[in-house]
């Protein structure tokens, strides 16, 4: 009964934050088919290039979920990085440093691929909100991670649509830097078990090529022996 339950209340969470990712992407089509936003199809882009990597990296390497999960989101992590660390050297060097942290710029401005930048980014979290989803790599009744890329997905899909504070939320995406080294740390463990096990692999083939010479050569010289 107990179980019955547990599993009752898991479905519901499934089908609210289902549904609300429906509605999210409902809402991102609209925008970009009928007000003609085609910028928004970085996030569409976003979306499709976490879910390529993520079949590759399943084909390729591995088919545990939360491996290939942790591994997109490493990915993740080294993509948002990097155009962040790119966005923001580009306008020190073009702006200085007062001007870039004006309160305007920051609210009302739009660096140079910040846009582009941010919805590429709130694709992947819709991405990982569906692997989440669709694997169930979250726990609890009221999962955080699925609160967290809900509030995420909400916060930075707003400011697109209004185009405000773009670059406030570009400087949150700095947090990304520190987890890639949190993603690395995850992946290496159930890495090096794949890696153990194709050297497994290969000193068994060795091994009973080994053998296969050995059990040769101990019937050539019985053969010998007998002549």
């Amino acid at each position: 009964m107990g179980k019955e339950m547990e599993g009752g209340k898991r479905n519901n969470v499934e089908l609210f934050f289902l549904a609300t990712l429906i509605f999210w992407l409902t809402s991102v089509c609209f925008q970009i088919v009928l007000t003609n936003r085609t910028q928004l199809l970085y996030i569409i882009a976003g979306s499709f290039f976490y879910q390529t990597s993520n079949s590759l990296i399943r084909f390729f390497s591995s088919n545990d979920p939360l491996f290939v999960n942790t591994s997109v989101s490493l990915l993740h992590s080294i993509v948002t990085s990097t155009s962040v660390v790119f966005i923001l050297s580009t306008q020190w060097l073009n702006n200085g440093l007062s001007a870039m942290f004006d309160h305007s710029q920051l609210v009302e401005g739009t660096w140079s691929w910040a846009f582009e930048a941010l919805s590429f980014s709130c694709g992947y979290f819709a991405y990982d909100q569906w692997d989440m989803l669709h694997y169930r790599l979250y726990s609890g009744w009221i999962p955080s991670i699925l609160v967290h890329h809900l509030v995420l997905l909400i916060c930075f899909t707003l400011a697109l649509y209004r185009n405000v504070t773009i670059n406030y939320l570009i400087l949150t995406l700095i947090c990304e830097l520190h987890s890639v080294f949190l993603h690395v740390r995850k992946v290496r463990v159930p890495h090096s078990h794949h890696g153990m096990n194709f050297l497994n692999i290969g000193l068994g083939i060795d091994l009973f090529k080994a053998f296969k010479r050995e059990r040769k050569s101990q019937q050539a010289n019985r053969h010998q022996h007998r002549e």
